[in-house]
């Protein structure tokens, strides 16, 4: 079992916590032993979130447990890049709901995290620190680029390529081969034809 803390004791922290949580009770032997959350707000630095201690700020969490796995639970794309650049030196597992179905062939990089009941087809590569929330499906041989953001609903037709840093609101999708450029921001509900 390997120490992990959460970096962002907000809504997707509880997401995040929720999935390691699942993901523990789903294996043979518990993977993860959560140690707390770190937030940078002051506000947040004692105490108790969702159970779990508070470890204080991002500096003093990463300096205190320098050995400890860590998950970014932050849904802002730029804070989470910034957020990775500080805490050079941990190990960033993906969490993978064990409800989502990914193919065996899709390649993922570290800090990503795939949610409930969200499809990834086959052939398709996803970046580095990428959210793919509930409900979501990714198509057949897409790309994915780092630090994009999938919310719930989305759907990505095969071929599709989506650029780094872009969010893609809840039930947007897109036409077969369409490519969404770098740092997009799609609104809920819109369909990405061309």
């Amino acid at each position: 079992m390997r120490d992990l803390f959460i970096v962002g004791a907000g809504g997707f922290g509880r997401e995040a916590v929720w999935t390691v949580e699942r993901i523990n009770a789903a294996a043979p032997e518990p993977l993860w032993n959560v140690i707390g959350f770190a937030d940078d707000d002051p506000q947040k630095a004692t105490g108790n979130f969702e159970g779990y201690p508070m470890l204080g700020s991002v500096e003093k969490a990463s300096r205190d447990n320098p050995g400890a796995s860590v998950f970014i639970a932050i849904g802002d794309n730029a804070i989470r890049r910034q957020l990775y650049a500080r805490l050079r030196g941990h190990d960033f597992p993906a969490l993978i709901d064990p409800s989502a179905q990914v193919s065996p062939t899709t390649e993922f990089k570290h800090g990503t995290f795939i949610s409930q009941e969200a499809v990834v087809s086959v052939g398709t590569e996803i970046g580095k620190f990428v959210i793919i929330h509930s409900r979501a499906g990714v198509g057949h041989d897409c790309v994915v680029g780092d630090f994009a953001n999938l919310a719930p609903g989305v759907s990505l037709s095969g071929h599709t390529k989506v650029g780094a840093d872009v969010f893609m609101g809840a039930n947007s999708c897109t036409a077969p081969g369409v490519t969404v450029p770098d740092g997009t921001v799609v609104d809920c509900g819109m369909p990405v034809t061309k």
